[in-house]
């Protein structure tokens, strides 16, 4: 359904809306004091929260549905938690949600508690809103703000006797000096956090000093220093293996070490981003034979398997010539990022038919009640509907550019097109890839006649051996498929790049023969219609 509204009208029916909101609070107001006979309901104290588990509900809604917890605060502030925890809790989750947009807002809120009493004589809860602050500067960059409460956060550490903890923030500092440009300042603190963590066989030690390992590859790696990451990642595999060997050496009691059942997923992990590094230090270096061994290991382990793992290692894909594997990387994240937002939809549609039931109950099955619930409920699709066709544009929009991209890559490694009397030698994959080249080098898809018969009759080679590239050398199942792919991938472009065009001019320009063909194969393929992508295009 594609709904849209008027200015006017929206404004008509949201203060149609208010007026609702407010019958229903007085309805509910009435309601509450007759439960309760009169009697004062109990507010709870500062007291009567258990601050810890508060922020585990809290967080465990952050990410996916930070709307909701940040509905959960206003109600627990309404209950009687305190204003200056509920700020807290809101900082951490402008933090891990609403896609970083209100950083600005997390970090002013923080600043602002760090000036309070509280912040002054609760070390931890000083400590908790040091530590919120620099993840949110250091998420927006500031990293001139995040030395300076980073600096504050490992004297407090200090202050409390987790020297530990303090050499933690400490890699972290110089991390964010070398992102000011200080990159010797930098890794000399990172080195002197390494040096002093070296040799200590406990866990917390170990964690900490595997983390300041992975600043140093982050600096190395950005000051364009691959060879040294080598030692420093073989260090890390080292002393993971000791901790494999010998755990009972190792345990120490903290909060960070992992119970007996997660130790080996932990050790997996870590190994599995040391054999990334190697993997991308040694292609870099020239030495194809051990990139490729190290990239086999970490493909092979848990994280290697995972959409951020083979993220990470994307570079050295690209470093190897593997483009392939980067198209098939694009295409799952492509996949996912599509799944996870239907989740979310579906997540958005029940709370909408839970708030459409809530409403219609409580109006007591008043009529008004109900009409203007309804359109409530529309305005509410309306949004969805609207936000939705907005991502799936944009993340349209990115996959045809990653596309182009790799594309690109192949046009500069100039391949040879065979002699046409050496297709008949050629495997189904190799004759697909050079159809392919052909048809999207010379844009042969751009004509609506072309088709198996005109390959046949252009190249001399047999329907059999056509069909057979395409549906056993290639991920598509036939030459049509194939075909519509490549112009799907060009009207998009048309679509955002040509509003002078009709809908049906752009079907023509990009190969289809009818409108009607164009706008099913569109809507199949990207759930959206023509007309709505470039809608959303434009917005954008």
């Amino acid at each position: 359904m594609n709904m849209s509204l008027s200015h006017q009208e929206f404004q008509s029916i949201l203060k149609t809306v208010i007026t609702l909101l407010a019958v229903m609070n007085i309805l509910l107001m009435t309601s509450g004091c007759a439960g309760h006979g009169g009697k004062t309901e109990h507010v709870p104290q500062p007291a009567d929260f258990n601050i810890k588990q508060v922020t585990e509900d809290v967080m465990t809604h952050a990410a996916r549905e930070p709307e909701r917890a940040l509905d959960v605060i206003d109600s627990l502030r309404h209950e009687g938690l305190p204003d200056y925890q509920a700020d807290l809790l809101r900082v951490r989750v402008y933090n891990q949600g609403l896609e970083g947009t209100m950083l600005d807002s997390a970090i002013t809120i923080g600043e602002r508690l760090a000036r309070l009493d509280v912040a002054q004589n609760n070390l931890e809860y000083r400590q908790d809103l040091l530590e919120t602050l620099v993840n949110a500067c250091r998420q927006q960059h500031d990293f001139e703000r995040a030395i300076r409460w980073g600096t504050e956060l490992t004297a407090l550490c200090r202050e409390k006797g987790e020297e530990t903890e303090a050499l933690r923030n400490e890699a972290e500092l110089g991390l964010y000096i070398t992102h000011m440009g200080l990159q010797q300042q930098g890794l000399a603190k990172i080195d002197s956090v390494l040096t002093a963590l070296r040799g200590v066989r406990k866990f917390n030690e170990l964690d900490a000093w595997t983390i300041a390992a992975k600043r140093k590859i982050i600096v190395l790696k950005e000051t364009g220093h691959p060879e040294q990451v080598i030692p420093v990642a073989r260090d890390i595999i080292d002393r993971l293996t000791d901790y494999e060997l010998h755990p009972d050496d190792f345990r120490d009691g903290t909060y960070r070490e992992p119970s007996d059942v997660d130790r080996q997923g932990y050790i997996d992990f870590y190994r599995a981003q040391a054999y990334g590094y190697l993997a991308e230090a040694y292609a870099h270096s020239g030495n194809d034979q051990q990139a490729r061994a190290f990239l086999d290991k970490f493909e092979q382990s848990d994280y290697g398997q995972t959409l951020d793992g083979r993220k990470s290692i994307a570079p050295t894909w690209t470093l190897l010539g593997k483009t392939q594997k980067l198209e098939a990387m694009y295409e799952d994240l492509t996949t996912a990022r599509f799944r996870e937002y239907e989740q979310k939809m579906e997540i958005e549609r029940q709370k909408a038919k839970a708030e459409h039931a809530r409403q219609v109950a409580l109006g007591l099955g008043l009529l008004v009640v109900l009409l203007l619930s309804v359109i409530g409920i529309l305005i509410h699709y309306q949004r969805v509907i609207t936000k939705k066709n907005r991502v799936l544009a944009r993340e349209i929009s990115e996959a045809i550019e990653f596309k182009e991209k790799s594309l690109q890559m192949k046009k500069k490694e100039k391949p040879v097109r065979p002699d046409t009397a050496d297709l008949s030698s050629l495997t189904d994959a190799q004759l697909f890839q050079f159809f392919r080249e052909a048809i999207l080098g010379d844009e042969l898809f751009l004509n609506p006649s072309l088709d198996r018969q005109q390959l046949m009759d252009t190249y001399h080679i047999s329907k059999d051996r056509i069909g057979a590239a395409f549906k056993q050398g290639s991920e598509f199942e036939s030459l049509i498929d194939f075909l519509n792919d490549c112009r799907l991938d060009y009207s998009t472009k048309l679509l955002a790049t040509r509003p002078d065009m009709t809908i049906g001019e752009v079907a023509t320009a990009s190969g289809f023969a009818s409108l009607k063909t164009f706008g099913r194969n569109f809507k199949r393929r990207f759930t959206l219609t023509p007309t709505e992508y470039r809608e959303q295009r434009q917005q954008m």
